[in-house]
């Protein structure tokens, strides 16, 4: 791990993290952080015409590409799209990752969304992440990990209760994450829906709220908002 800390997001399809939480990634590995990205599955079943072997195929070799130019190490896990569960396979391998890299900070999923892995992997995250720090549980003899702190990115799809509590300003670092963006087919337009748009939009108006420029947002628990202060 490097001196600094090392930063992991995990996203249920190929795509998800960098479209999400790209920038933020990218601005932790310039700081020197080690950034990893985790990919639950694919999202080989998105496509209309091609099949979950020629699609899935595509994303890999575009998630490939992202990755370089966020500077972030890539993890495929070996689920299928669309059939996620929060049965103990995906929970321990992931915690198994977790302890190798033991990482500070945590990314993933808000717990709310129109799409269903989405929910899965936010509820797997939380999961793995208690077997992760918990010296009870047997994974491999890898030594438990440090509790990291837990941080839900913004997603079109996850937008239902969603609050931003941290912003993380990424306007030094936006044309290279519209470049690691656009690696995707469609994150350059070539879909139904206009995924660079939205998120470009996004951050815009997350800047506006912090202050700055363009901004990624994330919530977290409900715990992690309480202050202990002696005066207001």
């Amino acid at each position: 791990m490097s001196a600094v800390g090392c930063i992991v997001a995990v996203g249920a399809h190929a795509g998800d993290v960098e479209f999400m939480c790209g920038a933020t990634l990218l601005k932790h590995a310039k700081m020197g952080w080690e950034a990893h990205i985790v990919h639950m599955t694919l999202g080989e079943k998105g496509h209309p015409k091609m099949s979950p072997s020629e699609y899935g195929a595509q994303k890999q070799a575009e998630a490939r590409n992202a990755a370089g130019i966020l500077k972030s190490s890539l993890h495929f896990m070996p689920f299928k799209d669309g059939e996620l569960s929060t049965s103990e396979d995906a929970p321990v391998e992931l915690a198994k990752l977790l302890r190798k890299l033991r990482p500070k900070v945590v990314i993933t999923h808000w717990r709310e969304s129109i799409h269903e892995d989405h929910v899965t992997t936010h509820r797997i995250v939380k999961r793995a992440v208690f077997m992760a720090v918990n010296p009870h549980f047997e994974l491999n003899g890898l030594s438990p990990s440090p509790y990291p702190r837990l941080y839900y990115a913004e997603n079109w799809e996850d937008e239902e209760g969603f609050f931003p509590f941290v912003y993380v300003d990424i306007t030094d670092v936006l044309e290279e994450w519209e470049k690691a963006f656009k690696a995707y087919a469609i994150g350059r337009g070539e879909g139904a829906f206009p995924y660079w748009d939205w998120y470009l939009a996004k951050a815009r108006i997350r800047g506006i709220e912090c202050g700055t420029m363009y901004a990624q947002a994330f919530a977290v628990d409900v715990n992690r908002m309480r202050q202990i202060a002696h005066s207001l």
